[in-house]
């Protein structure tokens, strides 16, 4: 009878397990949702028109289509292209960098100086400014509270 007992839960234990849905892998995903979900970020919090909107996601849309050209170049035969040089990768991160701040300063000729105050709090917040998410120099310190963020993000708006 024990040996029933435990096949049977063991059995119904596998059920269990097969009947969770499976994890979806949270990666980039495709460009243009990416964009999509950077603009409905941005305008939730800047409170952006429909006009606004249009204009950030074609801006969006520029950046990354120069980004998956630059990732392209550098793995354009399909294979995977060995670890360049720290001389090479820093390179690579100031064009980054700078792109980034044409992007943001695109963004940002588009919007009130109302939107564009909370657009420099959103900034610094995101890491656009090299500072990441850490909050006094610590990554662990950001913790998420009430409404995705933590209470230091609340105070600063």
């Amino acid at each position: 009878m024990k040996k029933i007992v435990l096949v049977l839960m063991i059995a119904l234990m596998g059920i269990v397990v097969n009947a969770q849905p499976p994890r979806q892998h949270r990666g980039h995903g495709d460009p243009a949702q990416m964009v999509e979900r950077r603009v409905e970020h941005l305008a939730k919090f800047l409170d952006l028109t429909e006009g606004q909107k249009a204009e950030v996601t074609k801006i969006y849309s520029m950046e990354a289509e120069a980004m998956k050209k630059e990732h392209q170049q550098f793995g354009a035969d399909g294979t995977k292209p060995e670890r360049p040089d720290e001389s090479v990768m820093k390179a690579r991160r100031e064009q980054m960098k700078a792109r980034r701040a044409e992007t943001d300063a695109k963004v940002e000729a588009l919007l009130t100086p109302e939107q564009a105050a909370k657009f420099a709090q959103f900034k610094e917040h995101k890491g656009r400014t090299g500072k990441g998410n850490r909050h006094e120099g610590d990554r662990r310190s950001h913790k998420r509270g009430e409404g995705g963020c933590c209470g230091k993000c609340k105070q600063e708006q």
